[in-house]
């Protein structure tokens, strides 16, 4: 941690401005207690990270919040403190709300709103996030989270995997999705944006460094790709397919009972040259957490099965239509396949036999995107 108060009662901020021989005298002559639980701290001045406060004890304190804080963690605060003090903002460092028993990294007071900033370097489950974001919503405080960048990137649009525990930080705006990182060692911002689906943990997304001294409050938001950026997009996505595709041949080990296999071998299609239409990426289809292929021939294959139209594919049927599927239901769910219906309505598509224009998906797709 890098606030404590002292034995006169004042609120003490550690930073690495602070020159060693000063603090080395405050060490010498001060004590320093935690502001949560009051019990004393020592001020450790090591190689390894900027100087911190740590319990002196082992308590109940230290389960609570963090304390063996990584440098990485010590020096992202520290950071993103002084780009808010930059900014003329009103921010604290480390405030323990006594009424939520919460303690964020920073909090921003902004033209009557609040803001909990948290650093996120370490792994936290869904519950955790929700539980804390829980707290803060009742005290009417946002909460933004910026987790550590966790991997080495290239600027540009490329395939990359996003963990499910990196997934939990996705922002959503009204045009895209994108993931918000920062790398204190190379002291910039890192978005991961127009997120898009491929399988598994594999997406296409437009990677872009932000150094810190360029961000601004409110951050910045990404972009919408261009109609050109988004043929690169669709470039990677179809590579990913086939390869995807080729890969179902050669280790299916559920033989018939493997869904795409036997939706293809029921439709008379041809693995290897489906129609463009199937297999088409969607914002979101993520929830549904099957490449897109699997489940929009399993469609084709559902319709022809029970002798119904797209027409009738209600909300009601949707959901019988997952469940056929085994695939798990979920209003999400049920969204992205009513889009894949839309797509399919728009173009007056009925059976997997029909042919259409590939720039008209593209350009279809590009819009919906």
């Amino acid at each position: 941690m890098l606030v404590a108060y002292t034995d006169q009662h004042k609120r003490f901020v550690l930073h690495s401005d602070i020159p060693l021989s000063t603090l080395k005298e405050f060490r010498e002559k001060t004590k320093f207690y935690c502001p949560q639980c009051k019990q004393q701290l020592q001020l450790k001045l090591g190689q390894q990270k900027i100087p911190h406060f740590a319990h002196l004890n082992k308590s109940k304190c230290e389960n609570s919040f963090s304390e063996g804080e990584s440098k990485r963690h010590l020096e992202g605060k520290e950071q993103l403190y002084f780009l808010f003090k930059s900014l003329n903002l009103n921010v604290h460092l480390e405030p323990y709300l006594s009424t939520l028993k919460q303690r964020p990294d920073l909090l921003i007071y902004d033209h009557k709103e609040q803001f909990a900033i948290e650093f996120q370097c370490s792994p936290i489950s869904l519950e955790k996030q929700s539980e804390r974001n829980a707290g803060y919503f009742s005290a009417s405080i946002i909460p933004i989270w910026i987790p550590a960048t966790p991997f080495e990137i290239k600027e540009g649009i490329h395939k990359i995997s996003i963990s499910k525990q990196l997934r939990q930080f996705i922002h959503s705006t009204k045009h895209h999705q994108y993931i918000m990182m920062y790398c204190p060692f190379l002291r910039q911002f890192i978005y991961l944006s127009n997120i898009l689906f491929v399988h598994g943990n594999s997406f296409i997304a437009k990677v872009q460094a932000l150094p810190i001294g360029d961000q601004k409050f409110p951050f910045y938001l990404p972009k919408k790709i261009t109609r050109e950026e988004y043929t690169r997009y669709l470039m990677f996505y179809q590579k990913a397919k086939h390869n995807y595709l080729k890969s179902r041949v050669l280790i299916n080990r559920k033989g018939v009972k493997d869904l795409l296999l036997r939706s293809v071998y029921e439709l008379r299609l041809n693995l290897h040259s489906l129609p463009y239409y199937i297999g088409v990426p969607l914002r979101g289809s993520e929830v549904i957490n099957l490449f897109s292929v699997d489940w929009q021939a399993a469609l084709f294959y559902f319709l022809r099965e029970y002798q119904i139209s797209l027409e009738s594919m209600n909300d009601k049927m949707i959901v019988h239509f997952l469940a056929w599927c085994h695939i798990h239901y979920s209003k999400e769910a049920i969204g992205v396949v009513k889009e894949y219906i839309e797509f399919l309505q728009a173009f007056s598509i009925h059976n997997p036999n029909q042919k259409i224009s590939k720039d008209q998906v593209d350009n279809y797709l590009y819009s919906q995107f």
